[in-house]
């Protein structure tokens, strides 16, 4: 049995990046360092969080397909690309069920390196007041924001030639933004 060889193309890439800020207000401190207790309590202790991840698309499999046309028209342009179409369905698939293979052969590639699903764009915001209650003991305050920019993330289109959904994209894989907000005591 023939070994399947994955190439770099092929291959999921992932990027994840993240940062915390902490603002400069308050006691001890650029700006407003030195105000009375009260007012360096409730403008200090402030931090910024972010949290950046971008993961390239799948590579799109047909499997069991036939195909009879030009490999490079099945590839719609990134910016022509819709839920509806994410690739050119009439670019000679054999979509009738009738003539469909009755067993597993491979007529091409099972993956194509430039026809990929969606990739993952997300980003997770979070503000955080950190207050010191007394030696060792500190109130965290945290308003966080998952999926900030609310960016649909989409599932892979379907790829069976004789489905009324071949090359539609039928479900998200991510969630829309989501605000949470929590406190807890640190010791």
């Amino acid at each position: 049995m023939p070994e399947e060889v994955i190439s770099d193309q092929d291959r999921t890439h992932r990027l994840a990046v993240t940062g915390l800020y902490e603002l400069p207000f308050g006691r001890g401190r650029r700006w407003v360092g030195p105000a009375n207790p009260f007012v360096s309590r409730m403008i200090g202790g402030w931090q910024v969080q972010g949290i950046y991840t971008a993961q390239s698309g799948p590579p799109l499999g047909f499997g069991n397909a036939i195909f009879f046309g030009d490999l490079k028209a099945l590839e719609i342009p990134v910016g022509q690309r819709t839920v509806e179409r994410w690739f050119d369905v009439d670019a000679g698939f054999e979509k009738n069920t009738a003539r469909q293979l009755g067993s597993n052969l491979r007529t091409f590639n099972s993956r194509f390196t430039g026809l990929r699903g969606d990739g993952g764009n997300n980003w997770d915001l979070s503000v955080i007041k950190n207050t010191s209650l007394k030696e060792g003991m500190t109130l965290q305050f945290r308003a966080e924001a998952i999926n900030a920019l609310n960016h649909a993330q989409f599932l892979a289109p379907n790829t069976t030639p004789t489905s009324t959904a071949f090359g539609q994209v039928t479900g998200e894989w991510t969630w829309p933004r989501v605000i949470q907000f929590g406190l807890k005591v640190l010791y």
